[in-house]
């Protein structure tokens, strides 16, 4: 054997090893790295067609798939004898070439035998200069052993040797290339062509922005290719790059520095450039082409560089290469000039689409990328506010403290986040982004203000008042409700019971566990335990939250009844019956006066108090000294004596007020006295019952109307409004934060009647407000109204 022919066997054998590994490989590998090597064909065929560009020309690829069957074409330089040699060795000549290569027809061709281990390459053949010959050669890598691959290999080579020492005709012009795949009825080499062509399709703009050597790619009859190219006015380094393609235009946004750049997809809409989100199949990392597997990698947009220095399996640039590194760091310093460019152009939506990153702790480049941008995101004003005006004011997620000031709604269930983030809308203590982007932000910073947060931070230690300072508008009760609800919903009702800070009858936040339901408790009875000194209104939950009623109905231990609240007021009140007899001491006024008001609900129910007070009503006659039961007994006897009814004791004394009210009045007329009498003498109780009535809807229509108005603070509940009052129609209340007194009256039939003294003395002082209702309006009546209305133009002052 000559030594031309062992060396001949020694390059055949180093061929046949490469190609029966990168085989084995395909073949045998995990069904991850298989996804990833059938996701590879496609860019193989396309980096191959690009580095056969004539010079300072572009070509055009297409490819087709239809009837099991694959052709990939380009218009570009045919084989050489040296690239048929590459291709059938599978010993690249990339590195000993002269001109810039990106792969041809190295290893990462055999990942297109996935489709078929037979290609028929279609095209021309360089004979010599500008003369060409039909090409017609059959690529095969079939065989199970590598005795097969070796013979195969063989075989193509002495192919190779007659086609290029053949005698055929010769043409001074060559045709398209063409690689044919024929696809056997196989699930996953079909799937294979499928992803291919996805992923094509998905990066596309990508690809013929970053390479210049493309003109176009068809893709089974769709057309793509660059249209245009226009510079910023802001920043000549920020590029708008517009695709072609089938369904209309797509655009990208690219920042260019010689050997780097970065890009992201965006949409125009009306003046305004729209971030579009990146998919998670599009690899981050581009050598002119993708490389597939960096899908993961820690940038939050494509970068890409024509110089990386790749692994060889193209699914990652060199961790620990120094040149990789100054292209990573030029990249970072791109990125954060698109984000100055976003925040001096201010039209720019949706930067959260830019802005999300994947930790890696696996590689410096990567760790490197992850912290400079996490850094600098965090501080920079790009997150759109919501607040209840509607603006667009921006601010960082941290604040120059290095706090975290922005707040994103987090749940266990995501399809509660928006209701969630409604909730929180209304509420001021916590700043969140705006509903349209909120979901985006937690993909960049995660998640920060679950409902456990807003509990422990706002309810615990709190109260009514304080809490209703952060809402926005609205009721402060229906609020709570509602974020109870949710809260139950999305964690279960358990998580939250044992958490939960929630309102009692103090107005007080207390823990959950310290509280009981008020199931219709009398409020006499609950008024006389607190006065008892038995504070019960701590310990219950106030009656306008009924998030928690199907808890309370599974643990009836936890629910609080007047029947138990009478059993206290017996206990509290034999104690002290029981002290006095033993000590002898004398009952004090105050003892006294709540026994007067224990006996006067006795009377008012009679058979409630034999039911519930069953060892103290019996003994109701020691609740009263002998001289408490004579002065009452004196003032019932003279009612008795003037054949007065119970019933008509209030209307007769509000009368007698009336009168002197009158009669005292020294600047009514004769005649304006007798017409105001004749007011208070037909009054009956049936107009007594009706005024009230239109007294109480004038009430609770003014009190719902001032709840909603932010410059004015209430109790949260008009019960609790009605227990503060000063009298019948003058209540307190906070406006502006100065306390003032509300006067209330009924406007029926366009007149105001002034029936209590203390709503005259009320007006009398500065800070009051004078507020009717008619059923329908409610409105505050000023003296301007007064003097417009009365006609009056000139006020004596002399009686002042």
């Amino acid at each position: 054997m000559s030594n031309e022919e062992i060396l001949m066997n020694k390059v055949l054998d180093a061929s046949s090893n490469t190609i029966w590994d990168e085989l084995k490989k395909i073949r045998e590998s995990t069904e991850a790295t298989k996804k990833i090597i059938r996701r590879r064909w496609i860019w193989e065929l396309i980096q191959n067609a690009s580095d056969c560009t004539p010079k300072n020309e572009k070509i055009d690829i297409g490819i087709d798939y239809a009837n099991n069957k694959v052709i990939f074409s380009h218009n570009g330089l045919p084989f050489s004898y040296e690239n048929l040699l590459d291709l059938i060795t599978q010993i690249s000549s990339k590195q000993s070439s002269e001109e810039k290569k990106i792969g041809k027809f190295g290893t990462g061709f055999m990942s297109t035998h996935l489709l078929s281990e037979i290609v028929q390459i279609e095209g021309s053949f360089v004979k010599k200069e500008h003369n060409y010959t039909k090409l017609d050669f059959t690529v095969d890598r079939t065989g199970n052993e590598y005795s097969d691959i070796k013979t195969n290999t063989k075989i193509m080579l002495e192919q190779l040797g007659i086609l290029n020492n053949g005698q055929s005709e010769l043409k001074d012009h060559y045709d398209d290339t063409k690689f044919i795949y024929l696809i056997e009825d196989d699930v996953e080499i079909m799937e294979a062509v499928e992803q291919g062509i996805k992923d094509l399709n998905e990066t596309m703009p990508y690809v013929l922005a970053f390479n210049n050597n493309i003109n176009s790619i068809t893709c089974n009859g769709d057309v793509y290719r660059k249209v245009k190219e226009l510079t910023s006015s802001i920043n000549e380094k920020v590029k708008l790059v517009q695709i072609e393609g089938p369904n209309g235009n797509r655009e990208l946004l690219i920042l260019n520095d010689n050997s780097v750049t970065i890009a992201c997809a965006i949409e125009r809409i009306d003046n305004e450039i729209h971030f579009l989100p990146i998919s998670s199949s599009i690899p981050k990392v581009f050598c002119e082409f993708p490389l597939v597997g960096t899908e993961e990698f820690s940038f939050p947009i494509i970068v890409n560089s024509a110089i990386f220095e790749v692994e060889r399996d193209r699914n990652a640039i060199r961790d620990n290469n120094e040149a990789n590194m100054e292209l990573i760091i030029k990249a970072v310093s791109l990125f954060k000039e698109l984000i100055s460019y976003c925040l001096e152009h201010k039209s720019t939506r949706n930067e959260f689409n830019i802005c999300i990153l994947n930790k890696s702790n696996e590689s410096n480049i990567q760790e490197y990328c992850y912290t400079e941008i996490k850094k600098y995101i965090e501080k920079k004003p790009i997150i759109p506010l919501h607040n209840d005006l509607g603006g667009s004011n921006r601010i960082a997620f941290k604040n120059s403290s290095d706090q975290i000031v922005i707040g994103i709604p987090l749940t266990i269930d995501e399809e509660n986040r928006d209701l969630f983030w409604d909730i929180l809308s209304n509420f001021k203590g916590v700043t969140i982004p705006t509903k349209n982007t909120y979901q985006g932000w937690a993909k960049v910073f995660g998640t920060n203000v679950p409902f456990s947060w807003i509990n422990d931070t706002f309810f615990k230690d709190s109260n009514i008042e304080k809490l209703n300072s952060y809402l926005t508008n609205g009721n402060i009760l229906e609020w709570l409700n509602m974020f109870y609800n949710l809260w139950i919903q999305d964690a279960g009702i358990d998580k939250v019971v044992t958490a939960a800070f929630v309102p009692n009858q103090n107005n007080e936040f207390v823990k959950f566990e310290r509280i009981y339901l008020d199931n219709n408790i009398d409020w006499e009875l609950k008024n006389i335990l607190v006065l008892l000194e038995e504070n019960i209104l701590f310990t219950l939950l106030i009656k306008e939250i009924t998030a928690f009623e199907r808890y309370f109905q599974e643990n009836p231990k936890r629910v609080k009844t007047s029947e138990k609240c009478s059993e206290k007021i017996d206990e509290r009140v034999s104690q002290i019956l029981s002290k006095e007899t033993i000590d002898r001491i004398e009952r004090k006024e105050h003892i006294q006066n709540i026994f007067n008001k224990l006996t006067n609900w006795f009377i008012s129910n009679q058979e409630k108090a034999i039911e519930w007070f069953g060892n103290l009503y019996p003994k109701r006659m020691m609740l009263s000294t002998p001289e408490e039961n004579l002065r009452r007994y004196k003032i019932a006897e003279k009612i008795e004596e003037n054949n007065i009814k119970y019933e008509e004791l209030d209307e007769i004394i509000s009368n007698r007020d009336k009168v002197l009210e009158i009669i005292s009045n020294s600047e009514l007329s004769r005649e304006d006295i007798i017409e105001q009498l004749k007011h208070v003498v037909t009054s009956s109780e049936e107009l007594k019952r009706y005024v009230e009535g239109l007294i109480n809807r004038s009430i609770q229509n003014i009190y719902q109307y001032l709840s909603t108005i932010s410059d004015y603070i209430l109790p949260p509940t008009i019960e609790g409004w009605m227990k503060v009052r000063y009298s019948e129609t003058i209540f307190p209340a906070k406006y502006k934060g100065t306390d003032i007194r509300i006067v209330i009256r009924p406007s029926d039939y366009q007149k105001i009647i002034f029936y209590y003294e203390e709503e005259l003395e009320a007006l009398d002082d500065i800070n009051y407000q004078l507020w009717t209702d008619d059923g329908e309006v409610q409105r505050m009546i000023t003296l301007g109204d007064l003097l417009k209305t009365t006609g009056i133009s000139r006020i004596p002052l002399t009686k002042l």
